[in-house]
This record gives structure tokens, sequence and C-alpha cells, in this order.
């Protein structure tokens, strides 16, 4: 069996696509500053929709659900 491959620098992974793999040539051990992981950034996406969707169809099968047990 083999080794998968590993991604390139700047190919998507996973499931964020915006997140992307990347290789700071210039930081050592020695060096003092700031980590790569520090300097991850991500954009930022629009309000979470789909939260909202699952709070409202959670409401509503609740209220079905004691509409049917108490009529």
């Amino acid at each position: 069996m083999t080794d998968p491959t590993p991604p390139r620098d700047g190919e998507p992974t996973g499931l964020n696509p915006e997140l992307t793999r990347s290789h700071d040539e210039t930081y050592a051990e020695e060096q003092h500053g700031s980590t790569p992981l520090d300097t991850v950034s991500v954009k930022s996406q629009g309000p979470a929709v789909w939260p909202v969707i699952w709070a409202v169809a959670v409401v509503v099968l609740v209220a079905i659900s004691l509409f049917l047990i108490f009529a």
C-alpha cells in the first residue's frame, strides 16, 4: 500500500476550501517572533444561516409534536 501524497501548497483540502496550506520557508526554530500558526487567516463568510434554519425546524417539530400529544 502506498502513502497518499500530501496536498500541495495552496491546494484546498478538507471541508473548508477557504483554508489553504502554506509553508513559511523563512521560519526556523532559533528565530523569535510569531509562529506560522499565528499567521493563518481565513476569509470571513457571511452570517450563518443553517443554525437559524435548524432552530426554526426544531421549534416547528416540537409544536407539531405537542399538538399531536395534547390535542
